[in-house]
């Protein structure tokens, strides 16, 4: 009964976030928010102050400067630009990138989080083995945010390379660029709001509850949706009664596989398989990041301007079944960009 209640207590949530600042005539929800990023030329600016901040640094190390591997992400926390000194550590790349990772997803300094970590600082480690989570981080100086002038996160840098404080050291002359910038370092992005993600999950979930199953006699599907913003994280989400909880990772995975491609599951299947027409020019891409699933059943989401603003995941029935409730989600999306244009 407690599962029942919980799930029924989820569906009406949903639909009060979903029309939560609706719009005074449309009735629902905007389609998009914007998020600040950085822009491609302003990451490459503070890749190269960094890298000038290096090559000026005597090496904690080395009797020489030091030579540091640098990564600097935007608001999607993918890879906007690097460098590479010459001799540097291999294995700090690994490290640098890591640490930019660490840096936005928390939107907090590493060394703040490794003093958060560390039973031998005055916090006391109320976050300590976090390091395993999100695939592994790395929580030592080298890792920071990056704000804009409004205090919105648009990026972070991670930098590798040596001691702990002059990694810091460089990646702060990174921070201290993008500063310099200002409103010149930055651009926006479309992405769904948590409302709009509501709205999608909520019009897919309707769906699944009146689709006849494939796989339970005389029943409706069991399904489980995952709905992801422009970052690729969840903003929505929902599983069914008696769904298989196996299709739990299986939605999040389509999901994760349409946002990185921006193309339907099925369509990377196609491309993938060496029975179908293409003859697998992307054979075993399934086993790049971290896993992906290429059956149908993923979908992304972009705006009026064919910019990416999220994805739908569904996983539970058929995989007809999966790709139809997903599409009822994306077409949900496809109504509130026409209600923004009345």
């Amino acid at each position: 009964m407690l599962r029942k209640i919980t799930f029924a207590a989820a569906v009406l949530a949903l639909t009060a976030a979903a029309h939560a600042g609706e719009k005074e005539n449309s009735g629902k929800p905007p389609a998009t928010m914007l998020v600040p990023t950085l822009t491609q030329d302003a990451a490459e600016k503070i890749v190269a102050a960094a890298r000038k901040k290096a090559e000026a640094t005597d090496s904690g190390v080395y009797k020489a400067k030091t030579k540091m591997h640098v990564y600097v992400l935007g608001r999607e926390g993918t890879l906007m630009a690097s460098s590479q000194a010459l001799g540097a550590w291999p294995g700090s790349a690994d490290i640098a990138m890591k640490k930019a990772r660490t840096a936005w997803l928390f939107k907090l300094p590493t060394r703040t989080i490794g003093n958060l970590s560390r039973t031998d600082q005055k916090a006391k480690a109320p976050l300590y083995g976090i390091e395993h989570s999100n695939g592994g981080l790395i929580s030592f100086p080298g890792g920071l945010p990056i704000f804009d002038e409004a205090g919105a996160l648009v990026g972070s840098i991670g930098v590798s390379g040596d001691t702990v404080d002059n990694d810091e050291a460089v990646a702060q002359a990174g921070v201290d660029e993008a500063k310099k910038l200002g409103k010149d370092a930055v651009t926006q992005l479309p992405s769904l709001s948590q409302q709009s993600a509501a709205y999608l999950l909520h019009k897919a979930v309707a769906k699944a509850a009146e689709t006849e199953s494939a796989v339970y006699k005389g029943q409706k599907t069991k399904m489980h949706v995952y709905v992801l913003g422009r970052e690729g994280t969840v903003l929505a989400a929902t599983q069914a009664d008696d769904a298989w909880p196996g299709s739990a990772d299986i939605a999040l995975r389509k999901a994760r596989t349409s946002w990185h491609f921006k193309l339907p599951t099925g369509t990377i299947g196609d491309l993938s398989r060496l029975d179908k027409e293409a003859k697998a020019p992307l054979y075993r891409i399934e086993h790049s990041n971290d896993g992906l699933i290429t059956f149908p059943g993923g979908l992304p989401v972009f705006d009026a301007n064919g910019e990416l603003v999220g994805a739908i995941g569904v996983s539970g029935d058929s995989v007809e079944k999966d790709h139809a409730v997903a599409q009822a989600g994306a077409d949900a999306f496809a109504d509130l960009l026409k209600a923004d244009t009345k």
